[in-house]
């Protein structure tokens, strides 16, 4: 019989409205114990899914983060460079990066497909030396993270409530920087930097986006009419945001650009309080170790 692998469970304890309370029993039910041990930790405070992934990585095979895309980025951000593999149970309100590992959103599921995955070699995007694994960026999404974070109240009927409220009054900002030789001074409805494809629950920013075709998908959305939000959804929802005469995208394995307003940004969809006003987008190919489920699961 092979030897067990290792393996703690980072879980969030506000994640998922109430099922991160279930994992203790779901994991004992459907997580194959001829083919691991672990441990659970419950986090307990903001940057603790780094501090105890960071004391796991050399001691375990694997780290399995349990929450939405920020606890993932928490988690994963002290696995970078390592041997220890990250797994995911996504339990968060959009679970973007999850989705597009087409790991479930189904806790139970997700579990089972822990069984039978397979690592991957993953790219890590950085801004401004902040790690990021699925979509960060700048303006109107970063508005709404910012928003979204001092709610009571998490889940998707929030953070669209949170849009719906915004989205009428946001001013586009304005940004410069150069791209392909050129020089460029513009106002956008947002700018995101894209790792892999959505925000969250199917919302695709960067249908062509990759996590690990050692490029970033720079997404351009330009201000556009009120009565024009309707069809930007659907586009979004249907994976053809690309086709919109607002949306421009272009890849890059660096970028520069410096927001000419009061700095505004988001981290795989958590804001983040900045005084820099210039980013700095990087990326680093195949730097994560990352389970994702095999075909047949």
């Amino acid at each position: 019989m092979p030897q067990k692998k290792k393996c703690v469970f980072v879980v969030n304890p506000i994640s998922g409205i109430g099922k991160q309370k279930d994992i203790p029993l779901l994991v004992k039910q459907h997580l194959n114990a001829n083919l691991f041990e672990y441990d659970i930790i419950f986090t307990e405070y903001p940057g603790h899914a780094t501090e105890i992934g960071g004391s796991y990585r050399d001691q375990v095979d694997y780290v399995i983060a349990v929450g939405g895309d920020g606890t993932i980025n928490e988690t994963a951000r002290a696995l970078l460079g390592s041997q220890a593999v990250l797994g995911i149970i996504p339990l968060g309100s959009g679970n973007g990066f999850a989705r597009h590992l087409n790991i479930s959103t189904n806790p139970t599921r997700a579990i089972k497909q822990l069984n039978v995955s397979q690592e991957s070699l993953l790219d890590v995007g950085f801004l401004n030396g902040h790690p990021f694994f699925n979509v960060s960026g700048t303006g109107f999404d970063a508005l709404i993270s910012k928003k979204f974070a001092n709610q009571a109240q998490r889940g998707y009927a929030t953070y669209i409530r949170c849009i719906w409220e915004e989205i009428a009054s946001y001013q586009p900002r304005t940004y410069r920087y150069k791209l392909n030789g050129k020089e460029v001074e513009d106002s956008f409805f947002l700018i995101a930097f894209a790792n892999s494809e959505q925000y969250g629950n199917n919302a695709v920013i960067a249908p062509q986006a990759q996590t690990n075709d050692g490029l970033l998908d720079i997404v351009f959305v330009r201000p556009f009419p009120p009565a024009y939000v309707i069809a930007f959804t659907l586009l979004a929802f249907t994976r053809q945001i690309h086709l919109s005469p607002y949306v421009e995208i272009t890849q890059a394995k660096q970028f520069e650009i410096q927001q000419l307003n009061d700095p505004l940004i988001h981290i795989d969809g958590e804001y983040v309080k900045t005084e820099e006003q210039n980013l700095s987008i990087s990326l680093q190919p195949q730097n994560l170790r990352v389970l994702r489920p095999s075909r047949t699961s």
